[in-house]
């Protein structure tokens, strides 16, 4: 009798997304990409607020979860972003006091705050409050109420910011080119700041809100077959291709998770030493990379799929690691190969 406890299986769902990363532009569209910025020197029982609005420019990294047959992505990741701003200024006159405000070189950092960043791929929306909006560079620099500012951002001291609200992510197949399906992506998100410096004995507010968006393309490879071939250095290589003549065609080992120089022999098909007639598949421990199909045969002419598997349907699920135990049949003789369909 077999051991129960040899049998481990993890149900997983099929892996259909890929990485991909590039470079995204922040564009140059009205109403977007123009930060709000307000200061309020706290003085009691007046309203001392000047607005100015800086116009961002810079690029950002973005990584991407990308399904290719659906041009959905699950992930939005951003890395590297630096949005440079214009120049602003803030001055107002009162009974108290004036203050006139400069702020200059300014440029933040934006970035997601515990990656990776997450998206609902079916929307293409995400919770902007995972992704930072930092003004970690610039100077303040002026007077206010008679007493000089010189104040810095730095990494060490930013007025510290973050997305707000609902973002969205939206990309469109322009095209395919070889292996790879070609889009374009926007990413759009509002963002508010909300931070403050102190100016001799006053208390400075300083508080903002846009809404960021950049755009760029990105490719990703048309199936993750495709994808494991560049991983692999074999790019394109035939799905039925066996480029070492060990009978494992490059689209087993993919399905397998294996890599293309590896040896298959130990997770392929065996007699299941306790079980008369049985088989056993010793999948790997990392599970499958998609549904494989085990078929049996008793002349090697006419296959079907094999019955009985234990305790899953056929095809066996991606994301399951062996062993899998094929339950004995009639057949005075019995083959059983794995087979494997070709992703578009």
């Amino acid at each position: 009798m077999r051991p129960a406890l040899l049998l481990w299986l993890g149900l997983l769902s099929p892996l259909a997304a890929i990485p991909a990363s590039t470079t995204l532009t922040l564009v140059n569209q009205p109403g977007y990409n123009q930060i709000s910025v307000t200061v309020s020197p706290v003085v009691p029982l007046v309203n001392l607020s000047s607005t100015s609005t800086t116009t961002l420019t810079g690029t950002v990294d973005a990584l991407f979860n990308i399904n290719p047959a659906n041009g959905q992505t699950s992930e939005l990741t951003l890395s590297n972003g630096r949005a440079n701003g214009t120049n602003m200024v803030f001055s107002k006159s009162s009974f108290f006091g004036s203050y006139n405000i400069n702020v200059t070189n300014l440029s933040a950092a934006i970035s997601t705050i515990a990656p990776p960043g997450v998206v609902t791929p079916a929307t293409g929306n995400f919770a902007a409050n995972q992704h930072r909006f930092d003004i970690d560079q610039g100077t303040i620099s002026g007077t206010a109420f008679g007493d000089p500012v010189n104040q810095s951002f730095t990494p060490e001291n930013p007025a510290s910011g973050t997305g707000t609200g609902t973002g969205s992510v939206i990309l469109v197949h322009t095209g395919d080119s070889g292996i790879y399906r070609n889009y374009t992506v926007t990413a759009t998100l509002d963002v508010a700041i909300n931070d403050s410096f102190i100016s001799g004995t006053t208390t400075v507010n300083v508080t903002g809100s846009g809404t960021v968006r950049a755009t760029g393309t990105v490719q990703v490879p048309k199936t993750e077959y495709l994808a494991w071939t560049l991983a692999q250095g074999i790019a394109n290589a035939p799905f039925s291709g066996d480029p070492d003549g060990d009978g494992v065609s490059n689209g087993l080992l993919w399905a397998l998770g294996l890599d293309a120089n590896a040896n298959p022999l130990s997770y392929l098909p065996k007699i299941d030493p306790d079980v008369p007639g049985g088989f056993v598949v010793p999948l790997p421990p990392n599970g499958i990379a998609t549904p494989i199909l085990v078929q049996s045969s008793n002349n090697l002419g006419t296959w079907s799929p094999a019955a009985a598997l234990t305790p899953l349907a056929n095809p066996i699920p991606a994301g399951t690691s062996g062993p899998v135990f094929i339950a004995p049949d009639a057949s005075p003789r019995r083959f059983i190969r794995l087979q494997v369909a070709e992703p578009q």
